[in-house]
């Protein structure tokens, strides 16, 4: 089949149509990668699951694979983490288990973020877990003239409880993994300007008073996380989702904890630091 390229939403999303993760060319990732650029979210519909090394191997060759940070019984593979609300003898084996998961960048608490993240779906619940993506781009440029002005180059401080979903959860103490990064920052293969800020993670603007801070944020993630710019996906076993983690946000939706979800991550590395 030749590959195609099919958008999921006006905004942000596309699926590609005729990509085998299991045996593709060169020239098969070279234009995925220019789809990628330009959807900032790939989907792809496997028939089957991946293996942990069929998995590894293909993400392998879309970039510079990162360990997972927390390892499971679950996984025969350092790279694959896995995000599951299941228990073996009454211990969790993935991690984020369950619950609704507010907007963020994955590891923007790292000097450097993640540069694009891969879901693969083994297991999912009858109703619920879907994933929501924000096209950051679109976000940005649709901002009002005043906003872009008290935002572009400014910095701001991301920080990340591993135990909350929600930034009314956080309990952020001096331990807290932290990093400063634009909270306007330029995508080098596109040259296009993003909102690096998420509901999340985001605590503060760098040099502004608190309560201005707080509600700048606060209007800005109002304003990204508008229906306008976001894709919902309803998951299918075998489901590969592929997002470019520079210029999209992306949330979990809640569902019924009693049921199974088992994901299977691999998250690529960036060279460079945000700028």
């Amino acid at each position: 089949m030749a590959l195609t390229f099919r958008p999921l939403s006006p905004v942000i999303g596309a699926e590609a149509v005729g990509f085998d993760p299991r045996n593709f060319s060169d020239a098969d990732r070279d234009a995925f990668n220019q789809a990628w650029y330009q959807h900032l979210v790939m989907l792809i519909r496997c028939p089957t699951v991946l293996s942990d090394d069929e998995f590894v191997d293909f993400m392998s060759r879309m970039g510079t694979i990162e360990n997972a940070r927390k390892l499971s019984p679950l996984s025969t593979r350092q790279e694959v983490m896995i995000i599951s609300n299941i228990r073996e003898n009454g211990q969790l084996v993935g991690s984020l288990p369950d619950g609704e998961l507010s907007f963020h960048f994955d590891r923007v608490h790292q000097k450097k973020p993640t540069r694009a993240t891969a879901l693969h779906a083994i297991e999912i619940p009858d109703r619920g877990g879907e994933t929501c993506f924000a096209n950051m781009y679109t976000a940005y440029e649709t901002l009002p003239e005043t906003i872009k002005e008290k935002v572009d180059g400014r910095k701001a401080l991301n920080t990340y409880d591993y135990g909350a979903t929600s930034a009314a959860a956080k309990k952020i103490d001096e331990e807290a993994q932290s990093a400063i990064h634009p909270v306007v920052r330029t995508i080098p293969e596109t040259g296009r300007k993003s909102l690096f800020v998420s509901r999340l993670m985001t605590d503060q603007v760098i040099g502004m008073p608190e309560g201005e801070s707080r509600e700048l944020l606060t209007l800005i993630s109002d304003h990204c996380e508008q229906p306008r710019f976001i894709y919902e996906h309803h998951w299918q076993v075998g489901d590969i989702l592929m997002w470019d983690n520079r210029c999209s946000t992306h949330a979990r939706k809640d569902f019924d904890a009693s049921q199974r979800r088992l994901m299977k991550r691999i998250a690529l590395a960036d060279a460079v630091v945000p700028q």
